[in-house]
């Protein structure tokens, strides 16, 4: 057997990945040109909702344009496996309900990062733990990783039921290793999940 070889990182340019999903009720894909209007309304009715957990990037949004070279970059970070970000939209209705991503990526593990938020207005319908659920079992059987990883402030209780309904054991707790947009300090939580025991749950 040649080790070298087993124990080389895969090349995640390499893999043929599904750009759409589905779970029971949700359909999950990646954006497309053209979404751009959708996701700027979707900003503007959730700026206050979603304010914590905003990046720069989304924060600069001001514009239908802007969100639409925003979904450009958004499909050229997929086309490099650097970040997998899917829309998230009920099956029944069509209604834009959220996001989930998979980032920040170890291929010599292989391991990757989830992160997920749910639109103000379809909160407590359990659509975060379904649409993590579907971005996890991704993960696992298309990119083929070993573990997946989650990150949350210690206050974010919301994020933290998702993690245990989706069956992650908290690793560790980094005591005040971020600052909250209000100067806040926090604790962050580390969670992982391993494929034996996503396959065995």
């Amino acid at each position: 057997m040649n080790l070298a070889k087993v124990n080389d990182p895969m090349n995640p340019l390499l893999l043929d990945l599904p750009t759409e999903f589905t779970s029971e009720r949700l359909a999950l894909r990646c954006y497309r040109p053209g979404d751009g209007a959708m996701y700027y309304q979707m900003l503007c009715a959730n700026r206050e909702h979603l304010y914590e957990f905003l990046p720069a990037s989304l924060m600069a949004v001001q514009s239908e344009t802007d969100a639409e070279v925003l979904i450009r970059k958004l499909m050229a970070e997929w086309n490099l496996r650097n970040l997998l970000i899917f829309g998230v939209w009920e099956k029944a209705t069509g209604a834009y309900v959220g996001e989930s991503y998979l980032a920040n990526a170890d291929w010599d593990v292989p391991r990757i990062e989830i992160g997920y938020f749910i639109v103000k207005g379809s909160t407590g319908q359990g659509y975060a733990t379904e649409a993590a659920r579907a971005t996890i079992r991704y993960a696992f059987d298309y990119l083929k990783v070993l573990r997946v990883d989650l990150r949350c402030a210690a206050d974010n209780q919301a994020s933290q039921r998702v993690a245990a309904h989706c069956g992650f054991t908290q690793e560790g707790c980094f005591r005040q290793h971020h600052r909250k947009k209000d100067g806040a300090l926090v604790d962050m939580l580390w969670f992982g999940l391993f494929q034996s025991e996503w396959q065995q749950g």
